[in-house]
């Protein structure tokens, strides 16, 4: 029989690293004399100590300590509680950290020297940076919402600065990177921490700017090709309105460990409290998954883990697009791999709109042609912010594609005469064809119901000069025609009878991706010997049950008590601009931005972007309040980010950075 232990707590203890600087933990542990159980390490560099603002994450730490583990959470370097600087993203100093923290753990009198490590977004990717580096301690990671390519999957997806960086990202660290340790838990010393990293110290956008091409900054962070090195049992957690499920398919298939996923509809967040529902207990299924490698036991006997199958897609069905979505209709669904067994379905893109299925025996081939569209740096706004969401509760999904089809180049289907259930990674073989040497394409696949409404299902982005590699970009020729394979994001959807399949193309990704600075025009071929089409992998019934899993024990609120945030995004009919704006409040800071395209000047976009988080304690109150501008010209980026701190109302620190670079390639 399982015990539920007492938890104890012990704030900001200790950890030595090589050079002298300790990093600061906080323990939740079980309140048993003589206790001795795994450790699991969250390794974080958004301040351990603001976790209660986040609501049901804070009561994560406590859980797992009931059932008999030690959790440490840890401020990287330069953050928090830590001492030290932080310069920049996925350091290989934040990594060697890491390993250090995990053998500590491992040699405490309460460790039984098995050692676990969990994370979500960031703090997902620094425990994968460990177990790439298989220390023997590691047993098990669970890792949600991930990226193994800092470059492709964060600042540059398909070769182009992703808004999102510019916008949340910058100011967010400028503003946490800077911020003070608790002097309540720091003491005295706690002012000559926060001067050493005041001294030292970077925002991290400043790397973003500096490295806007793939080189060696970015492929000394890259873990997308080193899978096999991984050891410890890995357990992955995504989801479809989340902008890195694709990555962590991508990583579950090429991982040679003990392994599992579970992809559902959820935005940025753990399933038990993100939206769109339905949401999963995910903390029972870490536990587990800890259970079984760090403890060698079953939670529960009944249902041991290695009869389960390993990998669970949530597929959707048509739901009514919507910004701010509550739920999304569908069904979860087992298969043995990833991806799944799969017949290839071709359609090929043909005159005046056309998407004809490509079958054996076919006498009516595609006739030849090509059709154009005119770029435009505005087109994009039904796309929602980068891969159909962000945080919770899930604001600015993908509306209505209709809104973006009269500046888009369309091809359709008929409707369908039985349902397809597409599982896998959908591609496109196109015959590219542009005025321009630095060109973008944005690639949609859409479900189009009876009425007409059109619902966004997988994407690519692609700034064309990466065609053949991102590390080694090239200008296209002009009027030259290109053979492009172009892989989507991975998707699980079933598309209804009676609805159609769209693909839609066009220039640009203005909520998601920086606009190129050229006017151009681009075509797409079609018919004998230059056949452009969409390749669907479409599967039948999958044969295995459904799984059965406790629900998340968090309600979510009514749909008139979310708290959306302030999003907008208006036109200057005169001006010909076309600016989006927002507003968020996290409960621990505030983030606004505004940023604007012009349709005269594609070459000149701007983002004015901000974070305040402020710091209370009984007679003191610090605010950081950090902004950046980001713009371009037709030559260059320029990026500049500063931060302002007061102590009670009063001066204390202030600073300005300054970068720029070369727009080459993008």
């Amino acid at each position: 029989m399982r015990v539920a232990y007492a938890v104890r707590v012990i704030k900001n203890l200790r950890i030595q690293m090589a050079d002298g600087i300790t990093l600061a933990a906080d323990l939740h542990m079980p309140e048993a004399p003589g206790f001795r159980g795994p450790a699991i390490i969250e390794y974080t560099p958004y301040h351990k100590g603001n976790n209660a603002a986040y609501g049901p994450r804070a009561t994560r730490y406590p859980f797992f300590a009931s059932q008999g583990y030690v959790f440490v959470n840890v401020d990287i370097r330069g953050t928090g509680d830590s001492e030290g600087f932080n310069d920049s993203p996925s350091s290989p100093q934040e990594v060697q950290d890491s390993l250090a923290v995990i053998r500590w753990c491992a040699e405490q009198p309460w460790c039984d020297g098995n050692v676990g490590m969990i994370g979500i977004s960031y703090t997902a990717g620094v425990c994968y940076d460990a177990a790439r580096l298989a220390p023997p301690e590691l047993k098990a990671v669970v890792l949600c919402q991930m990226c193994s390519d800092w470059y492709a999957g964060m600042a540059c997806p398909g070769g182009s600065l992703r808004l999102f960086a510019m916008e949340n990202f910058a100011p967010l660290m400028a503003a946490y990177n800077f911020a003070p340790p608790d002097p309540e838990l720091l003491g005295e010393q706690w002012e000559a921490v926060w001067r050493q990293r005041l001294d030292h110290s970077k925002p991290w956008s400043l790397a973003y700017i500096d490295n806007l091409q793939d080189g060696p900054f970015w492929q000394s962070r890259l873990l997308r090709d080193q899978h096999e090195r991984v050891k410890a049992a890995t357990f992955l957690i995504a989801g479809w309105s989340d902008w890195y499920g694709d990555d962590m398919l991508h990583t579950y298939a090429k991982l040679q460990c003990p392994k599992r996923v579970i992809v559902g509809p959820w935005t940025h967040n753990y399933p038990e409290n993100a939206w769109p529902l339905p949401r999963m207990n995910d903390r029972y299924e870490c536990l587990r998954w800890f259970d079984k490698y760090l403890k060698g036991l079953d939670t529960d006997p009944a249902q041991p883990l290695e009869r389960e199958p390993p990998v669970v897609v949530f597929v959707r069905d048509y739901t009514a697009p919507a910004p701010l979505r509550r739920t999304d209709a569908g069904y979860f669904r087992c298969e043995p791999t990833w991806p799944p067994c799969a017949a290839t379905q071709s359609w090929e893109l043909g005159s005046q709109g056309s998407l004809s299925l490509v079958e054996p025996g076919n006498k009516k081939p595609v006739a030849a042609g090509s059709d154009s569209f005119v770029y435009r740096p505005d087109v994009g706004i039904a796309a929602g912010r980068y891969a159909i969401g962000q945080f919770t509760p899930g604001w600015g999904m993908a509306d209505d594609q209709r809104l973006d089809e009269g500046l888009s180049l369309v091809y359709t289907t008929p409707g369908l005469d039985r349902p397809a259930e597409v599982i896998g990674v959908p591609r496109v073989r196109l015959y590219y064809q542009a005025s321009a040497g630095t060109t973008f394409l944005s690639v949609k696949l859409c479900d189009v119901a009876p009425d007409g409404t059109s619902v966004l299902v997988s994407k690519a982005l692609l700034n064309l000069t990466h065609r053949d590699a991102p590390t080694a970009p090239s200008p296209l020729l002009a009027g030259q025609v290109y053979l492009l394979d172009l892989p989507l994001q991975a998707v699980a959807y079933r598309f209804a009878s009676g609805h159609r399949v769209r693909l839609m193309f066009s220039g640009a990704d203005v909520l998601n991706a920086w606009p190129t600075p050229q006017a151009y025009t681009a075509s797409l071929h079609h018919g004998p010997g230059q056949a452009s089409c969409l390749e669907l992998p479409l599967v039948g019934p999958s044969g295995l049950s459904g799984p059965s899993w406790r629900p998340s024990e968090f309600e979510p609120l009514p749909q008139d008590q979310v708290p959306a945030p302030d999003y907008e995004v208006s036109r200057d009919l005169i001006g010909a601009t076309l600016t989006c704006s927002y507003k968020t409040n996290s409960g621990v800071g505030v983030n606004r931005s505004r940023y604007t395209v012009s349709l005269k000047h594609p070459e000149a976009a701007s983002v004015t972007s901000d974070y305040t988080y402020d710091m209370h304690r009984p007679g003191w109150h610090c605010q950081v309040y950090a902004k950046c501008i980001t713009e371009s010209d037709a030559h260059s980026m320029r990026h500049t980010a500063q931060t302002l701190i007061t102590v009670n109302g009063a001066a204390y620190w202030q600073k300005t950075w300054s970068t720029s670079a070369a727009r080459v390639h993008w």
